[in-house]
């Protein structure tokens, strides 16, 4: 995998072609034993999996050549063997070679300073695969210890994917990439890879394709309760009549792991489905059939679901947000008490808040009693689990407050805290469209250009297209970089809207200005930018993701690198702190270097007799350069040149 490389200012793209189409891609959090970085796209039959940058594999040497077999004689052979066939017998297959790597890493070329592609495979599943999701690996540190992580994380690659043939799978695979005689090798039938596959039949599972997935780890000694407040959160009065209670986790690795994951689909009006995995140290042992953990009728068939950003020991952990089309969105607690305490035997689990979109405008003469909230096409965590940000159908962004303290200058404590709108098509958001307050109000002169009056000239000769002008597409990325003193994490936010893609470097100094002025944000406010020029060549974005990043490149304000998903390639837009080619200096030593050696090469064939005609005028030009140089030094440069005085 090359990739096709273009660069515009100091943003930099790779662009890699593939074969089959992608639904999918996530950067997955934990790296490679050798330093690389593991990219996951879901395909028409499978998974791909990358590994990028890191230290290369060493290269195999080529194989022995075997001695060439005596000559029969009269069509027999002095070595000839008999050959048992016995179905009994299964033929034992030699483990593949270790992947073995470099001492360092790869040198970078200085006119493509980019990571390369370690190692690639398809994992194959006779499926195609729609959506992917990973758990959140937190890094070793003095403040995460590694008793407090399970160790598989260290050692394998875990994640989901949901299947367009109603399944959801859970597959492991080893960190370390494969060696190339590994995948040139025969495989059997149970594992390609060293991969394991848990499927979850179909009486567990769902009966028509899920529409997304999400997954996080938690103890084995979850739940648990007391009678200790937990820090609260709103709870709407006609979905939920209690408010969750839970005590302090201290229980961790001596009572084991388990592994969260949930999907929901269309069927029933809207379902979400839960499921609950022991972890072990490298794999995920089954026991008995599986049954789903818990199974939540939803009103109204969900556009997201996320697990909560903040990660165990931490009380919301196992939080799950729930967006629907409708405009709501619920955090549902599965581990939370039921609602109903009257009944002894029910299963934990109630919804703990709950959110509102704003309402679209009325369309003409509408009553307002008609008017609908917009539509939401995705939601997720921020701010270590304490804020929603969604996204709505018309290009309005906001951030909820999930805990009533963090609530900033809201009236309503489930509506938006800080708003801000993407998008560029102004065009449509006429009648028959919801508009923006960001486009309301008095109106401004517009200076005539070029390319305002062309649309002008296009809404006046031809009228306002009836094509919708709102994308029906669109997601949010939420990056988080944990602090190495036990402070706030800090957010970087991507959010794509269509075919445009936004940035939010830092979304705690965003939320810092948008409240200064008064709780509104905008595309115009100098956080939020727009990524300019994604070679996307017509195609679709399907999703877009964050690589991790170092506290040195935040602290210097580099930003993180982007994975974008379209129909049959991905992009990496990455950005170049030093454009290519602008290091004149050198650019000016390397053209010197090789002009001396030149003449130093001919100079050698003009005292051996040997030097041709090209190689005479070469020595004549830089003997007269030499000439022309000296004599501008000793009779002085005729071009003028002026200096300001260095005294006031």
């Amino acid at each position: 995998m090359k990739p096709i490389i273009s660069s515009k200012g100091k943003l930099t793209q790779l662009r890699y072609e593939l074969p089959h189409r992608v639904h999918d891609a996530k950067a997955y959090p934990a790296g490679a034993p050798n330093g690389s970085t593991i990219v996951l796209y879901a395909y028409d039959s499978g998974v791909g999996v990358v590994w990028r940058g890191g230290r290369p594999l060493k290269q195999s040497l080529p194989p022995s050549k075997q001695p060439a077999k005596p000559a029969k004689v009269n069509g027999t052979s002095k070595d000839a063997f008999m050959i048992v066939d016995s179905d009994d017998d299964e033929p034992s297959q030699a483990a593949p070679p270790a992947a073995e790597f470099e001492d360092e890493e790869q040198e970078l070329d200085p006119d493509a300073p980019y990571p390369s592609i370690v190692q690639k495979l398809r994992l194959s599943l006779n499926t195609e695969v729609l959506h992917i999701a990973v758990p959140l690996v937190p890094a070793i540190s003095t403040l995460r210890t590694a008793d407090t992580v399970p160790p598989i994380f260290s050692k394998k690659i875990v994640f989901a994917v949901a299947c367009a043939d109603y399944s959801v799978r859970v597959i492991t695979l080893p960190l370390t990439p494969p060696s190339n005689a590994a995948k040139e090798a025969s495989h059997s039938s149970k594992s390609q890879w060293g991969e394991e596959v848990v499927r979850i039949p179909a009486h567990a599972g769902h009966q028509s394709i899920p529409r997304g997935i999400t997954m996080t780890w938690t103890s084995r000694a979850e739940p648990t309760f007391d009678e200790e407040q937990d820090d609260e959160m709103d709870v709407d009065d006609g979905d939920s009549a209690a408010i969750s209670r839970r005590p302090k986790s201290t229980k961790g690795a001596a009572d084991g792991w388990d592994l969260l994951v949930a999907s929901h689909s269309t069927e029933l009006g809207g379902l979400l489905k839960m499921w609950r995995f022991s972890l072990g140290e490298t794999s995920i042992p089954t026991k008995g059939p599986i049954v789903a953990y818990q199974t939540l009728p939803l009103r109204k068939p969900a556009t997201r679901i996320s697990f909560n950003s903040v990660q165990y020991p931490k009380r919301r952990h196992s939080q799950i947000l729930i967006a629907d089309g409708s405009g709501i969105t619920r955090i549902y607690d599965p581990f939370a008490p039921s609602a109903s305490k009257r009944r002894r035997n029910s299963q934990p689990g109630a919804y703990v808040a709950l959110f509102r979109s704003t309402f679209e405008q009325s369309k003409g003469d509408a009553p307002p009693i008609l008017a609908a909230r917009k539509p939401i096409l995705d939601a997720a965590w921020a701010a270590d689990g304490q804020s929603i940000l969604a996204l709505l159908a018309d290009g309005e962004w906001g951030i909820w407050a999930a805990k009533p303290s963090s609530t900033v200058g809201s009236a309503d404590p489930s509506g938006f805290t800080v708003r801000g709108f993407v998008g560029t098509q102004d065009g449509g958001r006429g009648s028959g469209n919801p508009s923006s307050p960001k486009r309301n109000g008095r109106g401004a002169l517009v200076p005539m250009t070029p390319n305002t009056r062309k649309n002008k000239e296009e809404v006046l000769f031809q009228g306002v297209s009836a094509s919708p002008a709102s994308p029906t597409r669109g997601g949010i990325s939420v990056a988080s970089l944990l602090s190495a003193t036990g402070d706030a994490p800090e957010d970087s936010v991507v959010i794509w809207y269509g075919s445009d893609a936004y940035r939010i470097p830092n979304l705690a100094q965003h939320l810092s200005r948008a409240t200064s002025r008064g709780g509104s944000g905008s595309l115009s406010a100098p956080a939020v930018s727009q990524i300019q020029g994604l070679a996307l060549h017509g195609e679709a974005i399907t999703s877009i993701n964050q690589f991790d990043t170092t506290a040195r490149e935040a602290r210097l304000a580099i930003p993180r690198d982007v994975l974008v998903s379209a129909e049959h390639r991905l992009l990496i837009a990455t950005n170049t702190t030093k454009p290519l080619g602008r290091d004149l200096n050198a650019g000016f030593e390397k053209e010197r270097v090789e002009e001396e050696e030149t003449r130093r090469f001919d100079q050698a064939l003009l005292e051996a007799g040997e030097l041709d005609l090209g190689g005479m005028d070469r020595l004549l030009d830089s003997m007269e350069g030499s000439v022309s140089a000296s004599r501008s030094l000793v009779l002085g440069n005729p071009r003028k040149v002026l200096f300001a005085s260095s005294t006031s």
